[in-house]
């Protein structure tokens, strides 16, 4: 039975974990400036410029996943911020290549699920992103058909044939309440509470080369459209 107090302890570790690399960066570039100021050099204070600017990156995404930022706010700039978040986590090969719906679709996606849609969104990116290994694209998808809207992600990339774990997020969603909280499933079992608290269903296939997953959840009375 999943056990609230551990989904906390879990997520604050993982929160700490992403932080970490960049601002143990900030705080070594700091020290080799303190020790002589004069000596500073363009490459130091490359460092801190992008370690500072992927703590931040991180952080701005990482609160509109797991935190309370309000859906307009945090909609407003989802793009942004998303991009952001990739290029902060981005290896050798660049960040992933982001396609998203047209911006009023995106905008009017905000009203979903009693106003959690960026939230539902950011925590779906998390979820699939994080089961392919080499990831290469983001697709994002909203459909609004009456009072429903279908927030959707789909990860694309390469998967390994002997490493594949697509597998282990499908059966966590099969059945959230029989799953353990560790750091590989707390991602899908707080995905799945925030959406059922938004009165929402949530649910994940494999797909070629990639996962996708989606949310359907209740659509407030606002202008959406056609």
């Amino acid at each position: 039975m999943k056990d609230t107090l551990t989904i906390t302890q879990v997520l604050c570790t993982r929160l700490c974990h992403d932080l970490a690399g960049p601002i143990g960066a900030v705080a070594a570039g700091v020290e080799l400036v303190g020790d002589d100021p004069s000596q500073v050099d363009a490459e130091t204070l490359q460092l801190l410029a992008n370690s500072s600017a992927a703590a931040a990156r991180k952080l701005k995404f990482l609160r509109v996943a797991l935190g309370t930022s309000g859906a307009a706010a945090a909609m407003k700039d989802f793009q942004t911020t998303v991009a952001h978040y990739f290029e902060a986590i981005a290896g050798p090969s660049g960040p992933a290549k982001l396609s998203w719906p047209a911006q009023d679709v995106l905008t009017a996606a905000a009203h979903a699920g009693q106003g959690q849609g960026a939230q539902v969104l950011a925590n779906l990116i998390l979820m699939t992103s994080e089961v392919i290994p080499r990831l290469r694209e983001i697709v994002v998808t909203v459909n609004a058909a009456g009072a429903v809207a279908t927030l959707a992600v789909e990860a694309r990339g390469d998967i390994s044939a002997t490493l594949d774990p697509r597998r282990d997020l499908a059966a966590v969603l099969q059945n959230p309440a029989a799953a353990a909280v560790t750091p590989k499933t707390v991602q899908a079992l707080y995905a799945h509470d925030v959406v059922t608290h938004c009165g929402g269903a949530l649910m994940a296939e494999a797909t070629e080369g990639g996962m996708k997953a989606a949310a359907n959840l209740p659509l407030a009375a606002v202008a959406t459209p056609g």
